[in-house]
């Protein structure tokens, strides 16, 4: 319910805005863009993500900054504009390297993955999700493990290597079943019956 959404998010920002409190209000700016982004309205998006980056510059909130970096940067992927998607999650990837987090790194990482992956260029590709599923096995985050095998799985298969492709994509799968996730259960299983069926295994 977007329309609520906004209506209660925009009741936060002028509490916070009244009271001074300026990571609040980056936080519900943040907020009210993340459903412009939902709604597909893009530009509304980028301007409240932008008002939210200057105020977490002025009050020298890395991680505030970090994190606007990569919200713009998935703006401009929904638009279709690589060029400048992968400038904003490189400037993100090199604050939370600076800051050490290591989740908002592999979350760069794999961001920057897709892009190349989009683009067909899997050697990079391979490397982002590489250094991105390192990350998430150092820190046990089994979720965007999963996450990280489905999409080395997806280069396996569009390079025509399907029995890598397989198993990565049982390596999904397992943790899906693992964490008794069942839409990505049904994801990972979907996969695997495509690379089946382009192996003519019907």
């Amino acid at each position: 319910n977007y329309k609520k959404a906004l209506e209660y998010y925009d009741k936060s920002l002028r509490i916070k805005q009244e009271t001074g409190d300026k990571k609040g209000m980056a936080n519900s700016l943040s907020n009210i863009g993340i459903i412009y982004k939902l709604q597909g309205n893009y530009e509304q998006a980028l301007e409240y993500y932008d008002k939210t980056l200057r105020i977490n510059q002025e009050i020298g909130d890395k991680w505030g900054m970090a994190s606007s970096y990569n919200n713009i940067g998935s703006v401009y992927y929904g638009k279709g504009n690589y060029e400048q998607a992968l400038e904003y999650f490189d400037r993100s990837l090199k604050i939370n390297q600076e800051i050490g987090d290591k989740k908002s790194i592999a979350t760069c990482y794999n961001n920057i993955g897709i892009i190349y992956d989009d683009q067909g260029n899997h050697e990079q590709a391979m490397a982002n999700y590489g250094k991105s599923l390192k990350i998430y096995q150092e820190i046990g985050d089994k979720k965007r493990m999963a996450h990280s095998y489905n999409n080395i799985g997806g280069i396996y298969k569009n390079q025509g290597n399907y029995k890598k492709a397989l198993e990565y994509y049982d390596k999904s799968l397992r943790i899906k079943q693992e964490t008794g996730d069942k839409k990505g259960m049904a994801n990972s299983l979907s996969n695997i019956g495509i690379i089946y069926k382009l192996q003519g295994n019907y």
